[in-house]
């Protein structure tokens, strides 16, 4: 079995595979031959002996240089980077180790928002003893949090919250028969939630998703938080629906880098983190372990 790496050359330190951090996959399999490349050119001059590929991306007219190709591996949650194969014949297997370190994240978030952390944050800087920011504040244990997106990922956001809040609903496209809501419900379940998060992919499916109409349908002094793709919400529907929302916590948005211009970057009530929701020293570590389970099976 040979298997060829396109290695990625990150700019983001958690995101940047190199041959050293690729060191316990070569241990790991022994009877593989590996090969790892940091060019789009090399990787394609060894592309006709290549079983598997194990990359951030995979462009569509890359197939036909890969005729004993089987599989392709890639440490992405999204479909954003791995073009499809146009004959259907090579599965992607995308990772799932995101769902441990995202839930963090998430939890961090809403213990931010409804702490009221941005405008104590302003309080800090402007050097203001005011505490009545945070007096009006409702525990979490008596709310409620919406996930929309509800897959892998939600299951294990929802093993973080359970212990800590009132009550957690999952929606998706589909519903499974396990206590989880239909899209088509979301009229009935938004004006309920205290809390709503965003795990959609970035399928066309899904844009603008939540519209100025599901915003509007959120209860008064609630909060939406965006970890799945930048294209379920919009800065055009969500800044007039901040009139009645309590804020928003944003780790996507529709253009990234966020231009500076961005009004959302201004407003008082609205937290950007740069698409780092998953950022952390275990990064590499956790998709290695989950690569060499997989091909050692």
């Amino acid at each position: 079995m040979k298997i060829s790496t396109l290695l990625n050359d990150s700019e983001t330190e958690a995101l940047h595979f190199s041959p050293e951090s690729l060191r316990s996959l070569d241990v790991a399999l022994p009877n593989a031959e590996l090969s790892h490349h940091s060019s789009e050119q090399s990787f394609l001059e060894d592309s006709a002996q290549t079983d598997i590929v194990v990359t951030w991306r995979f462009r569509e007219l890359w197939y036909p240089h890969f005729p004993r190709l089987k599989r392709i591996y890639t440490p992405a949650a999204g479909h954003d980077w791995i073009e499809s194969d146009p004959l259907d014949r090579v599965p992607i297997i995308y990772g799932t180790f995101h769902g441990s370190i995202l839930a963090e994240s998430l939890l961090g978030a809403l213990l931010f928002m409804n702490r009221r952390m941005p405008a104590m944050i302003k309080n800090h800087r402007e050097r203001k003893w005011d505490r009545n920011l945070q007096s009006r504040t409702k525990l979490i244990k008596d709310q409620t949090v919406l996930i929309l997106g509800y897959g892998n990922i939600a299951r294990f956001c929802k093993s973080a919250l359970e212990p800590l809040v009132k009550q957690i609903i999952g929606v998706r496209q589909k519903a499974d028969g396990d206590g989880v809501f239909r899209n088509t419900e979301l009229p009935t379940l938004l004006p309920n939630a205290d809390h709503v998060v965003l795990l959609l992919p970035g399928t066309t499916s899904n844009d603008r998703f939540m519209n100025d109409e599901r915003l509007s349908l959120m209860k008064p002094g609630s909060y939406i938080y965006n970890f799945g793709r930048g294209n379920a919400l919009l800065a055009q529907d969500l800044l007039p629906a901040m009139k009645h929302l309590g804020g928003a916590f944003l780790d996507v948005t529709e253009e990234e880098p966020l231009p500076t211009k961005s009004a959302l970057w201004s407003h008082e009530n609205i937290f950007i983190t740069p698409h780092s929701s998953c950022m952390c020293d275990n990064y590499r570590d956790l998709y290695i372990s989950e690569l060499i389970d997989h091909l050692a099976r």
